[in-house]
């Protein structure tokens, strides 16, 4: 018999705890969205970063000379 009551419980758990994190992220909405934002800046900026790595050349290609000619 205890089996079967624990599935429900567990249920009855999830849903007790998902109330309680949307209460919690009403009651501090401010700090939760300040978060995701400095959150998805930082990944933008992780992004680009990895980006421009991948695409810059390579230091062996590049001609000091003909660069300072072309300047």
């Amino acid at each position: 018999m205890a089996p079967s009551l624990a599935a429900p419980l567990a249920q009855v758990c999830a849903f007790a705890l998902g109330c309680a994190l949307i209460h919690a992220a009403r009651r501090h909405a401010a700090i939760v969205t300040a978060l995701l934002a400095a959150v998805a800046v930082a990944a933008a900026l992780l992004l680009l970063l990895a980006a421009s790595v991948a695409s810059a050349p390579d230091a062996d290609l590049i001609d000091p000379i003909s660069i300072a000619e072309a300047a």
